[in-house]
Formats: structure tokens, C-alpha cells, sequence
């Protein structure tokens, strides 16, 4: 215990000298430090199935640079240290309810050591609780226990051993335990069901599903920070509709150019159809993505009748012409204003990239069909990138945005990509749900693609990718643990969690593009075709238009308050921006908008001083290691 008390001193102390050499460097001639402190007492689960009670402490440091750091024994390892990144992302989440930069703060965590190792998720929706009530002065309600994992979008994620905690949670005389909403008819690995409303008023504890963290916060706290109900349509700005329409009209004209507006194709006729519905209801990105695939498919007829030659002969023209698109996309400097476009292209860029090297391996094993599909992909996935070219070179002004804060922010995003993606894999593993694996499969190839990238320095598309990866996981884990009851009670359960993830990705947005004077394209765009899903669904019942659905709006509310922290945390809200006149864009007459990267100087004084600091804080925190050492031989 004492030792684990030095630790945690250590690393105050030196939390709070990294904290006056930031301030140093950037040259503050008064530094305030704020810090303050929470003990809360998660609920875990030991070896032999028994539940227990953990405490945590929770210490917020300000200035800080929007770090969290860990100290247990022994440290966490399950799950492939899920805990530590989950911590991470409760920080974030934590903040942005704030209202604050996720740099403002450091995070210590303590957890006392005890027999139990520590690993899952499952105490960091209550750490973003405490985290936020640190920040905003508020007190956590001492009777009041919870169990949960927090998303990246504030939703309350799926944990294990809900019984033994409930009983560990009403044995130490607390009143009220929450748990994730949808959990509170839970099914163990015999296949028993339980109702767990029902199981803790025998035991004494009322239990209460919660959906999201602000529901969580309310039972905690009192303060209600239900997300307000916004109109869609309220996002959809002039620069948007004009964006959107041209992307559109840029995809009809090549369904006219090319012919596949008369196709004969069934499956081409339809999705034109379609997508000239939705572009009179002024869904232009859904019309514009109808129209892709028709244009794919169209391809695909086409390409029937090449020869192996000629689809060599098409691979090495399209992989020239990708290599000038990412050339030219990697000339323009990441700006508040263009960010989300930048994202997009680089996105779009690597979906391409993946078709050509599919499309190149099944040529060489003589596979015509697999390599007729990637290269249609391929081919419209790479004449469209001329256009969203074409929209980034339209955009002006906004603030330039510091390397360093972008691979900062991508790298908390990446690292809890990774560890979600273990723990989704050993919970489908335990749980055995048909056809998971594929789609987990495919989901740990794009984390290392996502690490990859992250080494190469393209933060935009790692960012992008570790997005794609969690929203992914998000909705896995919403299907893993999908109630089973009956078909029904799944169905009700996953139309509500729908709901409120597009209800929260319409609010994230709306904050993004009015709060902060951002351009949430992408955010918009997964909005508008994940109601195109959502209206298939209410339509036919199809399952599987409510996931895609799910998995859109998932995408719209991270990515939407990925752009919010990245920009506050820069203080580069409301720097304003225009979109000029957009100019369709062929190979080689792109006219970039290449700005200079400012140098950023310190004063040489002052950073020495930091640094002496620190040594002498380094000091103290060794010396008194030193002296517990003596005691307890």
C-alpha cells in the first residue's frame, strides 16, 4: 500500500513539473495549478466469479497536456490493457461534456492493489463520471455504484458479470447500481436469463439500465444534460447542400457520359432510380452514393468483356492515376476548415488502394471475376477522387492546425482501436456469435493498416481508419450482447440504441459546425445515408439496414466530436473560412493551396528553468522512494 502511495506521489509530483515546463515553454509568466481529487469504488469481478469492490483515485491536474496516467499493482493487463485505454477515451469524453480542451487536463489514476488483477473497460464510464464531475466542481452521490464501458460517441458499452457485481454492489450498502441499458435481461454463459431489476430489489439495490454517459451523470449528480432533440435538416448549411449537390452532379454526369444511365442491368437501373429520387428530396449525398453503385456495377458489365491484357493494361492506368491524387492531397496543409476533407480523400484514397492490390493478386492467380469486381470499385472510387480534390481546393481560410496535435489526438483514437478490437474479439470468442469473426476479422486488418499509416505519419487517415474501426466494434459489441429473448425484444433493443445514436450524432454535429464554426461534411453526409438505412429498415424490417444504419450515425457522432476536440483544444474555434466557386479537377491542372508551416520558437530562459524543475522534482520524488525503501526493510 505504501508503495503504491509513493508511486502515486511520483507521479503527481512529476505531473505537476511537466505541467510549469508546458507553461515555461510557451512562455506564461504566471502559472496556477489546479488539482483535485475523487475516490470512487468500481465493481470488478474475481477469479472465481465472486464480485468485489475496487477503489480508484482519481486525481485532475490543470494545466495539463491530455494525458492519462495509470498506476497499479499489479498494472493492467487484460484485454490487452483495455482499462488503459478506455481511460483515455473517458478523459476525452469527459472534457468535451465540459465543454473544455481535452489538453487542459491531466488524468492520475490509482487503483489500490488487491488480489483482483484489473483489465476490462468495465470501470470507465464510471471514471468519465468522476472525471467530469472534477472539472465541473460537482459531487458524485456516495450511494450510487455503476458498471460500465464508455464509447468514444459518451453511449454506455456491454461488460460482463453483472450478477456477482450486483451482489458485491447491495453486500458493501449501496442503494442504486447502474448498468448498460439492454443488459438488464441477462443471459449468463448456461443460457440462463436473469432479470436483473428483479435480482437486486431481492438483494436490496435498485439497479438502473443507462444508455449514455449523461444519464449516468444525472443519477450522480442531479445535472441533466439530456441531448436536445435537433432537426436534421438544421445542419445541412448552403455550403453543404452546394458541396453535396456538386458531388452529385458529378456523379450523374458520368452515369450519362458513360451510358450506365440506359443500362440495361437491373440492379443499375435500380440504384439510378434511386438516386435521382433522393436527389430531388435534396439528399445529395445519398443520391450521390446511389450513384457510385450504379456506376460500379455498371463498370462491372463493362469490364466482362476485357481481356486479361486489357485489365492489366487498366490496373497500371489507375494505380498512375491514384499516385497523382495522393500526391496532390499530401501538398495542402491540415486547417480547421478542411480537416474533414482532408480525412475523407485520404479515406478514399486507401479504399481504392485496397481494391488495386486485390485486384492485382487476383489476376496473378487467375481469379477474372474477383478481379472484374475490384477493378470497377477501384475505377469509380478513383474518377470520383478528382472531385472531392476538386471541393478541397475550394476551401479558404480556417487555422492551420499543429502537427503535434493531430498525431496526439490520433494516437489516444488508435490505441483504443486496438484494445476495443481485443476485447470485441475475446468477448465473441467466449460468446461464439455465427458470422462475427469475418467481420472482426476485417476490422483487425484495417487496425494495421491504421498502425501503418500512424508510422508513416499520415495522422488524417489513421485518424480516419481508427474511427471506422471503433464505430465497427461499436456495432459488434451492440450485436454480441443483443438481447436474445426473443426476436422482438433484439429488434426493440437495437432500434432504441439507433435512435439514440443518431439523435447524439445530429447534436455532436450541430455543436461542431455552430459551436465551433467547423465544417462536419463527413458528419453530415453519414447522417443523411444513415437515414436512408434506417427509412430501408422501417420499410422491410431487414436486420441489416438497421446495422449499417447504426454503424453511420456511430461514425457521424465520433467523428463529429473528434473535429470539436481537435479544434478547441487548438483554440481555433470560429476561425473563419469560405468556399469559393468549386472547379471540377482532371489529372494534372490541380492548383493547390500550399501554406507554409510556421516555425514555433521558445524563449531559451524560460525553458531552462522548466527543465530545472523538473531535475529537482525528479529529486525529491527519488529521495523519498529511497526512505520507503529503508522503512520497509
Amino acid at each position: 500500500m505504501r508503495r503504491s502511495i509513493a508511486i502515486g506521489v511520483l507521479l503527481v509530483t512529476l505531473l505537476v513539473a511537466a505541467s510549469l515546463i508546458t507553461a515555461l515553454a510557451n512562455e506564461w509568466r504566471q502559472v496556477t495549478i489546479y488539482t483535485k481529487t475523487v475516490t470512487i469504488h468500481a465493481l470488478a469481478v474475481s477469479s472465481n466469479n465472486t464480485g468485489a469492490v475496487i477503489n480508484i483515485t482519481i486525481t485532475a491536474i490543470t494545466p495539463g497536456s491530455g494525458y492519462v496516467y495509470v498506476a497499479s499493482s499489479p498494472l493492467p493487463t487484460a484485454e490487452s490493457g483495455t482499462f488503459m485505454s478506455s481511460s483515455q477515451i473517458a478523459a476525452l469524453v469527459a472534457t468535451y461534456l465540459a465543454g473544455q480542451p481535452f489538453n487542459k487536463y491531466d488524468f492520475l489514476i490509482n487503483i489500490e492493489p488487491t488480489t483482483l488483477e484489473i483489465g476490462g473497460p468495465s470501470a470507465s464510464g464510471y471514471m468519465t463520471v468522476a472525471m467530469w464531475a472534477l472539472i465541473t466542481n460537482h459531487t458524485l452521490n456516495p450511494d450510487v455504484v455503476m458498471t460500465g464501458m464508455i464509447m468514444p460517441d459518451g453511449s454506455i458499452g456491454p461488460v460482463g458479470g453483472l450478477p456477482a457485481k450486483i451482489q458485491a454492489a447491495a453486500q458493501e450498502g449501496y442503494k442504486v447500481v447502474l448498468i448498460p441499458y439492454g443488459q438488464q435481461e441477462y443471459q449468463t454463459s448456461s443460457g440462463q436469463v436473469i432479470d436483473l431489476i428483479s435480482y437486486g430489489k431481492n438483494l436490496g439495490i435498485e439497479v438502473i439500465p443507462v444508455m449514455n454517459i449523461r444519464q449516468a451523470i444525472y443519477y450522480f449528480t442531479g445535472v441533466n444534460l439530456t441531448v436536445p432533440l435537433i432537426p436534421s435538416q438544421e445542419l445541412k448549411s448552403a455550403a453543404y447542400i452546394n458541396v453535396t449537390k456538386f458531388l452529385w452532379m458529378r456523379i450523374y454526369d458520368r452515369l450519362v457520359s458513360s451510358g450506365a444511365i440506359n443500362s440495361t442491368d437491373p440492379g443499375v437501373l435500380k440504384n439510378v432510380k434511386q438516386a435521382i429520387y433522393y436527389a430531388n428530396q435534396g439528399m445529395y449525398y445519398t443520391a450521390a452514393s446511389l450513384g457510385f453503385q450504379a456506376l460500379i456495377n455498371y463498370y462491372q458489365d463493362e469490364l466482362e468483356n476485357y481481356t486479361v491484357n486489357q485489365l492489366y493494361s487498366l490496373l497500371n492506368q489507375l494505380s498512375t492515376e491514384l499516385n497523382y491524387y495522393r500526391n496532390a492531397v499530401s501538398h495542402y496543409n491540415v486547417t480547421t476548415a478542411n480537416i474533414d476533407l482532408i480525412i475523407g480523400i485520404y479515406d478514399r484514397i486507401d479504399d481504392a488502394q485496397q481494391a488495386l492490390t486485390a485486384a492485382s493478386q487476383d489476376l496473378a492467380t487467375n481469379d477474372i471475376t474477383d478481379a472484374i469486381n475490384n477493378l470497377a470499385y477501384a475505377k469509380a472510387r478513383i474518377e470520383t477522387l478528382g472531385d472531392w480534390l476538386a471541393v478541397l481546393n475550394s476551401v479558404e481560410g480556417g487555422k492551420q492546425i499543429p502537427t503535434g496535435y493531430l498525431e496526439n489526438i490520433t494516437s489516444m483514437y488508435l490505441v483504443y482501436a486496438e484494445s476495443i478490437t481485443e476485447y470485441t474479439l475475446s468477448l465473441s470468442n467466449a460468446i461464439g456469435v455465427p458470422g462475427a469473426m469475418q467481420e472482426l476479422n476485417s476490422i483487425t486488418q484495417e487496425v494495421q493498416e491504421a498502425q501503418n499509416n500512424f508510422q508513416n505519419g499520415l495522422y488524417p487517415l489513421a485518424l480516419a481508419q481508427s474511427l471506422d474501426v471503433i464505430s465497427s466494434d461499436d456495432a459488434v459489441l451492440h450485436l454480441l450482447f443483443t438481447p436474445s429473448i426473443n426476436n422482438q425484444v433484439g429488434a426493440d433493443y437495437l432500434v432504441n440504441i439507433t435512435e439514440y445514436v443518431r439523435k447524439l450524432a445530429i447534436y455532436n454535429t450541430y455543436e461542431a459546425e455552430n459551436g465551433c464554426g467547423l465544417f462536419p461534411m463527413l458528419a453530415i453526409s453519414y447522417i443523411d445515408f444513415g437515414d436512408y438505412y434506417l427509412s430501408n429498415y422501417n420499410s422491410t424490417g431487414n436486420i441489416d439496414d438497421l446495422n449499417i444504419a447504426l454503424q453511420l450515425y456511430e461514425l457521424a457522432a465520433s467523428y463529429s466530436q473528434v473535429l470539436y476536440e481537435l479544434v478547441s483544444s487548438t483554440n481555433s474555434c470560429g476561425a473563419p473560412f469560405t468556399i469559393i466557386s468549386i472547379q471540377p479537377i482532371s489529372i494534372g491542372n490541380a492548383s493547390l493551396n500550399v501554406q507554409t508551416n510556421p516555425s514555433t520558437g521558445y524563449n531559451t530562459a524560460f525553458l531552462a528553468t522548466g527543465i530545472a524543475l523538473v531535475v529537482l522534482a525528479i529529486g525529491i520524488a527519488v529521495y523519498s522512494l529511497k526512505s520507503l525503501k529503508t522503512t520497509e526493510q
